[in-house]
């Protein structure tokens, strides 16, 4: 039975028009599900590309879910490889991997290279927009000027 739920999830975007430059990866994993988000704007001015084994397709970047979603974190892998060049890691093309939507706290993590695991977004979960946290816009653009814009939106398709 398949449940899906919109829910924003990963600095990720809509403008994915970068992010199509960058050849597709490898097929997510989909055997519990995936999610998909498609990038805002402002999303799609720093994203580099989609890492493996995330993949692109025309809805958005498509992640692959691993563990057991019904314990109430949904985890994803694959990422996606952001310019960071202005952020205070001073990382040009840095990794943000291994995304956990956590719906008790409506907030998702994920690995950032050099870093560790950090809340990289607010979700709604009943609209599914995820917006930037004050950590994210410190990494990608080093300041706070992006924290809580929108980030994209994602639709999670549980298996």
């Amino acid at each position: 039975m398949r449940n899906t739920t919109r829910i924003a999830a990963v600095a990720a975007a809509a403008g994915l028009a970068a992010a199509a430059i960058a050849a597709p990866a490898g097929a997510a994993p989909s055997k519990k599900g995936t999610t998909t988000v498609a990038p805002s704007d402002l999303t799609g001015t720093v994203l580099e590309g989609v890492l493996k084994p995330g993949s692109l397709s025309k809805a958005g970047a498509v992640f692959g879910i691993v563990g057991k979603p019904s314990s109430g974190v949904i985890k994803h892998v694959g990422g996606l490889a952001v310019d960071g060049s202005a952020g205070i890691l001073n990382d040009s093309y840095l990794e943000l991997r291994n995304f956990w939507i956590d719906t008790e706290n409506s907030v998702v993590s994920g690995d950032v290279e050099n870093f560790g695991r950090a809340d990289l977004f607010d979700v709604d979960l009943k609209t599914g927009v995820l917006t930037f946290t004050d950590t994210a816009s410190l990494a990608i653009v080093g300041s706070t000027a992006i924290a809580g814009l929108e980030a994209g939106t994602a639709t999670v398709d549980v298996k």
